[in-house]
């Protein structure tokens, strides 16, 4: 349980950084967690991707958003990241609907203040300070 823990206070400190335009960091962070490469952020979208807020290209391990306003938008650049995860780890099926899980359940661990839980429970227990994110509502 202490993994799973960890993992949604890092995804909730990555939402909490990408509504302050940190979004290199953020997905620089999580990269880290998971031990991938982090990928590429540019706003302005490929061809092929004209309808969407947002796009993953692995070739280039480029997430591409529409505009400067997905750029703070934790849903859709979380929903990116999501691709390059399973594009890099070899998972890449059905992943609509898995990346809009991850994505919500990262704000979602960002408004109950998870890793405020998170270090609680581990003060408790005698392990690592995790820092508190600020809440957001979406």
């Amino acid at each position: 349980m202490a993994g799973e823990a960890e993992e949604l206070c890092v995804r909730a400190r990555a939402a909490a950084l990408i509504l302050e335009g940190r979004v290199e960091e953020a997905v620089a962070e999580l990269a880290r967690y998971y031990g991938v490469p982090a990928p590429r952020v540019r706003v302005g979208l490929p061809r092929g991707c004209r309808r969407a807020l947002g796009c993953y290209v692995p070739a280039r391990r480029t997430i591409y958003l529409r505009s400067s306003s997905e750029y703070r938008d934790p849903f859709v650049v979380l929903h990116e990241f999501y691709h390059h995860l399973r594009s890099l780890l070899g998972r890449h099926r059905g992943t609509e609907r898995h990346a809009d899980r991850y994505a919500a359940e990262s704000i979602e661990a960002l408004e109950r203040g998870v890793c405020a839980l998170h270090e609680q429970g581990s003060h408790q227990h005698g392990g690592e300070r995790q820092g508190d994110a600020p809440r957001h509502k979406r």
